[in-house]
């Protein structure tokens, strides 16, 4: 593997330059650090940055113990080469040692990791990016490593400790963040996977992709919360204007995030769903639902019309669905007839008439009902199911025209409303 052999290569030269640099400035060596130093000062009289403590020299372990017995013990121990001593050597090699270990640690976590977890996925392109967020789990315990090799060495000063520690955080930083992006990604396409294989993918798919932008925006805010406080910046002043910010921006577009938490509210709930019919009282319209948006709805009339209500207005008021958990409709209409008539035969008359309708479902109950006792007729209630809402008018028209044959056949009258009026007045002379 030449980019792995690669790596541990740039380490071992790392630490080479380490071993180089480590020494303190001579005392006729003149630093450029003047600005900056005068310009960090005033950062932190302001409060803007604060004082970073460097990291206290390292107490030597059992490790640096016995790498001097070593030196000692083959007579090394006064033994220098490019400024470092025999024992230093020693101690550099066992902290690459350590890196290699700590190499080969993060890659069978990595890819223990993987295999496990991909048992739990569905999807190829979801495992495929699960890999590519396991992979920066090898360099993050090889850094770590490096951290604890770094740390050990004692030749090294400890401003410069602080300053690789500084790196080493910053590129452990960029692979989480590397990590969760493509985490994130592996949920995403999970998720769309499952819901596809339920049907509802169209549906969930704007809520989704809020879900990610919104993941993304966290992560990247936790990554610079990182970065800022690692560099000794002050949290408090960010803070206060991250929160003017977002209190000014959600005051201007109140009414669209309104509309944003309504739409994944709907899209979660499943009041309706793309396809069904619906009927949206406060904006005095019905139709089929095209597309379920994060900001709107759109609606689909009879007459070919395109409504697009926002999702808030949705919310907040009733909603009528025809097609979800059934489909099927119950219509109703009223037929009168004179009081003369046999109310048995009538009855039967009309039912039979409605049976006979090739939309009427025949195995939904049939309802001829003597409902109200008008001022000139008798009030029949007439109900029957159909498949589906969308055939309302339809077959009414249908049922309406047998109704009308079968009582003309049968000779039933429906009268008309009737007055008497009586008239008074006086008898002539």
């Amino acid at each position: 593997m030449l980019h792995k052999s690669a790596l541990i290569t740039l380490f071992l030269a790392l630490l080479l330059l380490l071993a180089a640099c480590g020494g303190e400035p001579t005392p006729g060596e003149t630093s450029s650090t003047e600005e900056p130093a005068s310009l960090n000062a005033t950062l932190e009289a302001a409060g803007v940055i604060e004082t970073r403590e460097p990291r206290p020299t390292a107490t030597p372990g059992p490790l640096t113990k016995a790498a001097e017995d070593v030196a000692e013990a083959v007579h090394l121990q006064n033994v220098t080469f490019l400024g470092l001593s025999s024992t230093d050597w020693i101690n550099l090699f066992i902290s690459l040692l350590i890196v290699i270990i700590g190499f080969i640690a993060g890659s069978w976590l990595s890819h223990i990791a993987s295999n496990y977890l991909s048992r739990y996925l569905v999807d190829e392109e979801a495992r495929v990016l699960l890999k590519k967020a396991l992979s920066p789990l090898r360099w993050l315990v090889v850094l770590w490593a490096l951290h604890i090799a770094i740390l050990r060495l004692l030749f090294l000063s400890p401003g410069l400790k602080q300053g690789l520690d500084t790196i080493i955080f910053v590129i452990g930083i960029v692979l989480l963040t590397r990590a969760g992006w493509y985490l994130i990604d592996m949920a995403h396409a999970e998720a769309l996977h499952r819901f596809s294989d339920a049907g509802r993918e169209h549906e969930v798919a704007p809520a989704l992709t809020l879900f990610v932008r919104l993941a993304r925006i966290i992560l990247i805010l936790i990554a610079t919360t990182a970065l800022l406080s690692q560099f000794g910046i002050n949290l408090t002043a960010f803070a206060a204007i991250l929160g003017l910010t977002g209190l000014a921006f959600s005051l201007a577009a109140r009414d669209t995030i309104a509309d944003a938490i309504a739409g994944v509210i709907i899209l979660l709930d499943r009041p309706f769903r793309v396809g069904d019919r619906i009927e949206v009282a406060a904006a005095n319209t019905w139709g089929d639902v095209v597309d379920i948006g994060l900001r709107t709805t759109r609606i689909r009339t009879r007459d070919n019309r395109l409504v697009i209500i926002p999702n808030s207005l949705i919310s907040k008021n009733e909603i009528i669905n025809y097609t979800y958990p059934d489909p099927t409709y119950r219509i109703e209409t009223h037929v009168g007839l004179d009081y003369d008539t046999d109310i048995e035969r009538a009855r039967e008359i009309m039912a039979d008439a409605v049976r006979k309708v090739p939309s009427v479902l025949q195995d939904r109950p049939i309802d001829v009902l003597y409902s109200d006792m008008g001022d000139s007729a008798m009030i029949f209630r007439v109900r029957w199911w159909i498949e589906t809402y969308a055939d309302t008018r339809r077959v009414t028209d249908e049922v309406h025209t047998a109704l009308q044959h079968a009582l003309d056949e049968a000779g039933i009258v429906s009268p008309f409303p009737t007055q008497s009026i009586f008239m008074h007045g006086e008898e002539p002379k």
